[in-house]
């Protein structure tokens, strides 16, 4: 049996090895199972299959201490167009702003070019799709986004998670400012099962002779 002393011992060096992971791929999705981490956040997925290991930030932390803790800030190139999008995808997922944002629900492509374009007070420009996709693959290379390219889905990141009250009060006020997005149409959607008769049907009576 492992002496309390020994048992310490693995734990650090479990931590250790998550936080060099942490530290080199930025958060990670692991499974439900995976033991907790000293100062990792577990951000469990919306059917609880999965789990995100997200650092736990420091308030005031500034860019070298994000990037030494696989957290890097919004990529700065088109800041204020990234900016823009993950409002856009706020308003667009948070659908129960009574609550936490995380996990949220997915929104769609076609939410998002219609809020932007609500956004900018003019019809949608063959340039706004070229600007939004290139927010999102920047903030999904950050984890502030889950974006699905190839469904057009877009889903809260897990660093959302880390959001505080004084932050959520402050995205529920912008989201009341923002266009309201049309109802998401899902490729992803399961088909419903047709609905079956739990009782046999009754056998036809013979014909009286």
């Amino acid at each position: 049996m492992s002496s309390p002393s020994s048992e310490a011992v693995e734990r650090r060096l479990l931590n250790a090895l998550w936080w060099a992971k942490v530290q080199s791929a930025g958060p990670l999705e692991v499974e439900p199972d995976t033991p907790a981490v000293a100062g990792l956040t577990r951000a469990t997925s919306q059917d609880g299959s999965t789990v995100w290991l997200v650092p736990t930030l420091p308030s005031g932390a500034g860019h070298t201490v994000l990037e030494e803790m696989g957290t890097p800030p919004v990529a700065v190139e088109q800041p204020n167009e990234t900016a823009r999008v993950l409002s856009i995808c706020v308003a667009c997922c948070w659908t129960d702003r009574s609550g936490p944002a995380w996990p949220g629900s997915v929104g769609t492509l076609a939410q998002v070019r219609s809020v932007y374009a609500g956004m900018r007070g003019r019809p949608e420009q063959s340039s706004d799709l070229t600007l939004i996709i290139g927010s999102l693959r920047r903030l999904h290379a950050t984890h502030w986004l889950l974006w699905n390219e190839k469904s057009a889905e877009v889903r809260l990141g897990p660093r959302t998670v880390t959001w505080t009250a004084t932050d959520l009060s402050t995205l529920r006020d912008l989201c009341r400012h923002l266009p309201d997005p049309p109802p998401a149409v899902l490729t992803s959607a399961p088909t419903p099962e047709p609905d079956h008769d739990p009782l046999p049907a009754a056998e036809p009576e013979a014909a009286d002779e």
